[in-house]
């Protein structure tokens, strides 16, 4: 099977049909919330304490769902409006109410303000910024605004836990590189 990454950019790739197949797959539901909840552990977050996250790649939403299990309130971003819109539908009726997020490319940095988060996860998403999906696209370039960005958006101390893919030791190179770079270590 080819790597989404390949096939499209992300926006296109989750198109709505593929967002309702990717949303209605119980496999992915609980991959996801698995790695979510050992994300949420990493972030070793302050007992009882109820903290605001960042789902950096929030897809369909099924990372925020542990966060709110957990007492913490989330706001996620990514860049497909199909997979946002899913996220946002399928929160209605919960008891914290619909999701909250924003459409915007990992790649470009953040529209919020600084020192905002308590940590921030990621979940199957930061590989998308080691390809180039369009003919602007510069992963290094890209790589490097994404952890200037984040660090920039958490708070001080807060930590970023994310789970990834990437396709060639170059790519966690690339990563890891620009997360020292921007003050992550």
């Amino acid at each position: 099977m080819s790597r989404p990454e390949h096939t499209a950019a992300a926006e296109r790739f989750y198109s709505k049909g593929e967002a309702a197949r990717y949303d209605d797959s119980a496999r992915m539901q609980a991959t996801q919330r698995s790695l979510a909840d050992r994300a949420l552990q990493l972030l070793d977050l302050p007992p009882r304490i109820p903290q605001l996250l960042l789902d950096a790649g929030c897809g369909t939403g099924y990372s925020g769902r542990p966060l709110e299990k957990a007492g913490h309130s989330w706001i996620g971003t990514d860049i497909s409006m199909n997979m946002l819109h899913n996220a946002v539908a399928s929160s209605s009726g919960r008891r914290s109410g619909k999701a909250k997020v924003v459409s915007g490319d990992l790649g470009a940095g953040f529209a919020f303000r600084g020192d905002l988060f308590d940590g921030c996860i990621s979940i199957s998403a930061v590989q998308w910024l080691c390809h180039a999906t369009r003919p602007e696209h510069d992963p290094p370039r890209r790589v490097r605004k994404f952890f200037l960005a984040l660090r920039e958006v958490l708070c001080g101390g807060a930590r970023a836990i994310l789970q990834l893919y990437p396709e060639q030791p170059a790519h966690m190179k690339m990563l890891r590189d620009a997360a020292l770079a921007a003050g992550f270590g």
